[in-house]
């Protein structure tokens, strides 16, 4: 039987559509992801986040300690290396993180006047020297509160004075105070609010 041959123009678009039929699974094959797509679910939520609207991380890294917290205290005759690793520290404790309250001035003020009377009933110096030593100063626009002794500074002080007035360090953190401090003749003690825990003293004579 003789077959009747197909115009060449229908064999080119056979050949032609067999050719494609093939190209396109290799494609899928040599692509980077071979994995086919999930499904979408019409329940799933989608979150967005914009670089304006990130959210802050929940912690931000501190200096390295210049002494452990269980023994909180850098002796006067400590390396300078040392020394310089507490001077830094010590300015992270009061440094404002960006999760951290804004300061309630006039909660601030009302502590710190509050305060006043609990130094007095702490400081263990002379009657004559509380009088010219003994004050309470704000510092750094309230994110610090120094507490000056005659004698009478350790590292219980600040938050035994805080919990005189039958709070935690914690109220002090809501309000914007990040640390409370304490000096005296021979030393000075910082309590941190965001971290109950973190508290570094230094040996040295107050400067007058």
């Amino acid at each position: 039987m003789i077959r009747a041959l197909a115009p060449l123009g229908v064999m080119a678009r056979f050949k032609a559509s067999r050719v494609v039929a093939l190209v396109v699974p290799l494609a899928w094959i040599a692509c980077d992801n071979p994995k086919p797509i999930a499904p979408f679910d019409a329940g799933t939520t989608i979150e967005t986040t914009s670089a304006s609207h990130a959210v802050p991380a929940a912690s931000y890294p501190m200096p390295d300690r210049p002494v452990p917290k269980e023994s909180p205290t850098v002796g006067i005759y400590a390396p300078l290396e040392v020394q310089q690793k507490a001077i830094t520290y010590m300015a992270a404790m009061a440094a404002p993180h960006p999760d951290d309250p804004f300061v309630d001035d006039e909660f601030v003020k009302s502590f710190a006047d509050r305060m006043k009377p609990i130094v007095t009933s702490m400081d263990r110096g002379s009657a004559s020297e509380k009088t010219k030593e003994e004050k309470v100063d704000v510092i750094g626009g309230g994110r610090r509160i120094d507490l000056t002794f005659v004698l009478g500074c350790e590292a219980e002080t600040p938050a035994h004075a805080v919990g005189s007035l039958g709070m935690g360090l914690n109220v002090l953190h809501d309000h914007g105070i990040l640390v409370v401090a304490c000096h005296d003749a021979r030393a000075q003690c910082l309590q941190s609010t965001r971290d109950t825990t973190d508290i570094l003293c230094t040996q040295a004579p107050r400067h007058h």
